[in-house]
């Protein structure tokens, strides 16, 4: 079966993965790790020259959703998808696929796409480590790292009414995912992951590292009220009903002034904040 190629993200399409396009130029793919899949990023792997992909999430679902996804774009064979936490190691999943698949040294390219700010709900005490470990899947002497993130968003913008609401968004998204028993993405600042990478005990040098500025329409925020609006259910399960009307007030509220703010900006969007791709190699 022919691959269905208009399922795939291509790098021209996306500014994030286009950027890592553009920095690995004429380096060969070969095999690649996907370190924290999503369907997102198995889209963009597809379009790639990549030998084999070994895609690795936590989340049972997640790996339920890639394999439909990989099985939908006809590209089973190009992927191998894992469940497993990369911490403790023996709790990675290697029932799939043999041992030597998953070796140190073994890949050309990691790629950890918004995966350090997901570790909170897998592994939320081993940030610092999580790059020294991935840097030791890679192939000595050519491999490379690549790491997307999101700078953290702050609590309030000074002079800035409208971008003050997506962090009241971000801030009442979060106080409904802790308050239904749930943990939340902590994402980590670009000097964060920079000054992980200069005290790597593994060789690894710092290559190159880009921003992309975020601008938020009102259906990507609202998508973010509406997370905090799924988890309102468990909150009165849990036997807090009146928090939990407070709180959909809330969402309500901000969701009003998103909309107010976003009608009275000429392309409808908000800007604030950044995304960032790092790029580092063995040395």
């Amino acid at each position: 079966m022919a691959p269905d190629t208009s399922r795939m993200v291509y790098g021209s399409d996306d500014a994030l993965f286009g950027s890592i396009e553009a920095r690995h130029g004429e380096l060969p793919w070969g095999r690649v790790l996907d370190a924290g899949t999503g369907v997102h990023s198995l889209r963009w792997l597809a379009t790639l020259p990549a030998q084999h992909c070994v895609a690795v999430t936590a989340d049972a679902s997640m790996q339920r959703n890639c394999r439909r996804e990989v099985d939908a774009m006809g590209v089973t064979d190009k992927f191998t998808i894992v469940r497993g936490n990369w911490f403790p190691d023996d709790d990675l999943e290697r029932t799939d696929l043999p041992p030597s698949d998953v070796a140190e040294g073994s890949f050309d390219v990691v790629l950890a796409d918004y995966l350090i700010g997901a570790m909170d709900g897998f592994s939320p005490y081993s940030q610092d480590v999580m790059i020294e470990k991935l840097c030791r899947y890679l192939r000595p002497g050519t491999g490379r790292l690549y790491l997307v993130g999101l700078q953290p968003l702050p609590d309030a913008v000074p002079g800035d009414p409208d971008a003050t609401i997506i962090c009241r968004i971000r801030q009442v998204r979060d106080a409904c995912i802790l308050l239904a028993g749930h943990r939340c993405y902590r994402e980590y600042p670009l000097h964060w992951i920079e000054r992980q990478i200069r005290r790597c005990a593994v060789p690894l040098r710092l290559v190159h590292a880009s921003q992309f500025p975020i601008l938020y329409s009102r259906e990507t925020a609202t998508k973010q009220i509406n997370v905090g609006r799924s988890k309102l259910s468990l909150i009165r399960a849990n036997g807090d009903p009146i928090l939990a009307d407070g709180l959909e007030r809330q969402l309500q509220s901000l969701e009003q002034q998103l909309r107010d703010a976003c009608a009275k900006r000429s392309n409808g969007r908000i800007e604030l904040g950044f995304d960032y791709v790092v790029t580092a190699e063995l040395v």
